[in-house]
C-alpha cells in the first residue's frame, strides 16, 4: 500500500493533538513532519504537546520549531476567559493565546508531559521549503493553526505553491460567524496578514471553517461516552485533554461537550467523502484592526470579480467524521 505523505502545521493545543493523533494512527498516511507555530499556546509549548501526542501513539515524528509570533503583530499570553474577552473588546492589534480555551499547557492542564523533549534543529521554514522542493506534488499540507509558518515559507520560495499537492486549512468560517469576535475565527484572527498572503499565493486550498466544527464535529454526552467506552489509551487521551474546553463549553452553552475543528479538518484531508457540500469561491481576508479583523469574506456571488482561490467546505458528514475518529482511536 502506497502511503499518502502529510506535513502538519499546528499550534498544538487539545484539538490539534487529536487531529495529529488521527494522522499518526492512519495506516494510509505517512506524517513526514510537524511544524509548530504560536497560536493556542506559545510555540515552545506547542512542541511539547506535539511530542506528547506522538509519544501516546508510539511514533517518532520529526517536530520543527516555527514562528513564535505573527508576521506583524505582538503576541501575548492570556490565561483566563475574562482577560481574553476584555482584550478582544479593546480592538487591540495584538494577538493573544487561546489558553483560556485549551488550558495553560494547551492540553487541559491534566499534567501531560513527554519523556522526550527533543525536536529538530532545522527551523520550520527551511524544512518546509526543502521538503516540498524535494518531493514536488507528493505532499499534502494540513494547517491547524495560524498560517505564519506557511506565509514565511512561501515568502522564502514562492515556487513551492506549485509543488504542494493540496493544502487543507482549518481556519475562517463560510457563513460570516466567528469564535473570537462576531466575525472572525481564531486561527485567521491571530495572523490575518499571513492568511491573506497564503490565500492569495496560488496554493490549492480547501478551507474547513469553524462553522463546520460547531455544526458537524460537536461531541456531547453520547459521543463522549461512546469514545470512553472504547477503553483505549487513544480515546481516553482525546477526551481527557479537552477538560478546559469542556468546562468552557458548559459555561458558554450550558451543555457538557466540545467541538473539534482541527480533527474534522484532518478527517476531510484523510477522506474527502466527509465533504458533503463545497464551492470554489473567492475568499478575502480582512486585515484591518477592528471588529472584523481576521474575517474570511466569502464572495458567494463574485461581487468582487476575484479569482476563485479557495474550495470552501459548507457542509460536512457528521456521522462520517465520528466513524473515522472512532476507527482511529480504537
Amino acid at each position: 500500500m502506497t502511503q499518502k505523505k502529510f506535513i502538519i502545521d499546528a499550534d498544538t493545543g487539545s484539538d490539534d493533538a487529536v487531529a495529529i493523533l488521527m494522522a499518526l494512527r492512519d495506516p494510509k498516511v505517512e506524517v513526514l513532519g510537524v511544524t509548530v507555530v504560536s497560536g493556542n499556546v506559545p510555540m515552545k509549548q506547542g512542541i511539547i504537546n506535539t511530542l506528547s501526542t506522538a509519544e501516546i501513539c508510539g511514533v517518532d515524528v520529526k517536530v520543527y520549531a516555527g514562528a513564535d509570533k505573527p508576521l506583524n503583530r505582538d503576541y501575548i499570553e492570556l490565561y483566563t476567559l475574562d482577560e481574553f474577552q476584555k482584550h478582544i473588546k479593546t480592538l487591540s492589534s495584538d494577538s493573544v493565546t487561546a489558553q483560556c480555551v485549551h488550558g495553560i499547557d494547551g492540553m487541559g492542564d491534566i499534567g501531560i508531559e513527554p519523556k522526550n523533549h527533543n525536536y529538530e534543529k532545522q527551523n520550520a521554514v527551511d524544512y518546509l521549503v526543502n521538503t516540498f522542493n524535494d518531493n514536488p506534488n507528493e505532499i499534502t499540507l494540513v494547517t491547524l493553526g495560524p498560517l505564519t509558518n506557511i506565509a514565511n515559507a512561501i515568502k522564502k520560495d514562492p515556487s513551492i505553491v506549485n509543488k504542494i499537492q493540496h493544502c487543507y486549512v482549518m481556519g475562517g468560517t463560510s457563513d460570516g460567524s466567528g469564535n473570537v469576535s462576531a466575525a472572525a475565527e481564531y486561527n485567521i484572527w491571530v495572523d490575518p496578514e499571513a492568511a491573506e498572503s497564503v490565500f492569495n499565493s496560488g496554493l490549492a486550498i480547501t478551507m474547513v471553517g469553524w462553522d463546520n466544527s460547531f455544526k458537524y464535529a460537536m461531541l456531547k454526552d453520547k459521543e463522549i461516552n461512546d469514545l470512553k467506552a472504547l477503553k483505549t489509551k487513544y480515546a481516553d487521551f482525546c477526551v481527557d485533554i479537552q477538560k478546559t474546553l469542556i468546562d468552557l463549553t458548559y459555561a458558554t452553552y450550558g451543555f457538557y461537550g466540545f467541538d473539534l475543528p482541527d480533527p474534522i479538518t484532518m478527517a476531510i484531508a484523510l477522506d474527502n467523502n466527509i465533504i458533503v457540500e463545497s464551492q470554489q469561491l473567492h475568499v478575502l481576508i480582512d486585515t484591518r484592526d477592528g471588529i472584523t479583523r481576521g474575517q474570511t469574506i466569502v464572495d458567494y456571488f463574485n461581487a468582487e470579480n476575484g479569482i476563485q482561490n479557495v474550495r470552501v467546505v459548507t457542509k460536512a458528514d457528521n456521522q462520517g467524521f465520528l466513524d473515522l475518529l472512532t476507527k482511529l482511536v480504537k
